[in-house]
């Protein structure tokens, strides 16, 4: 008497010897690229830490648009805080400071923040000259950062931004 012999469950153990044998061998080959999980995270295509890559499409204009000042100087001319500087919006600056301007600005704004050894010392914000600009100025820089400091638009909303400008200016002496 004959065995029938199951040829598919051959050809299905061969096709799985097949595919693992070419598995092993493509990862034992360096020049292949590796599937990478979440591949922005190793791609970014941004310039900047923290900068927000997501460009908007070319022309389009949010429905809750506030239309900056394309330059630094239009924006210490034309902007104004319209925050009242009063305890609550001082608190709100105070809290957003510490979060993302303390590290290199430092507790009182005079540069010496924890991590100027390493970078950059930014500018005392607390300096005469920076006491007499505009608060357009700052919240201008703020938003879109400047030379090595990134922009914070992206993180912060625009009543923080001024809220920012408040209490910088308390730091300076002039808010009490």
């Amino acid at each position: 008497m004959s065995k029938k012999v199951d040829c598919s469950s051959y050809s299905t153990l061969l096709f799985a010897s097949v595919v693992f044998s070419s598995a092993l061998f493509v990862a034992c080959d360096r020049s292949i690229p590796k599937i990478q999980y979440v591949p922005d995270m190793a791609d970014a295509p941004t310039l900047k830490p923290q900068e927000n890559y997501l460009e908007a499409p070319e022309h389009s204009v949010p429905m809750n648009a506030f239309l900056y000042p394309k330059t630094v100087e239009e924006a210490e001319a034309n902007l104004k805080n319209q925050l009242a500087p009063n305890e609550k919006t001082l608190a709100i600056g105070e809290r957003m400071y510490n979060t993302y301007c303390i590290p290199c600005h430092g507790p009182q704004g005079k540069g010496d923040g924890s991590i100027v050894d390493v970078y950059v010392k930014p500018p005392d914000i607390t300096d005469a000259n920076y006491q007499k600009r505009g608060d357009g100025l700052f919240f201008h820089r703020i938003t879109f950062g400047a030379n090595v400091m990134p922009g914070y638009g992206h993180a912060t909303t625009v009543n923080e931004r001024w809220a920012i400008v408040h209490y910088i200016r308390k730091l300076q002496g002039g808010v009490k």
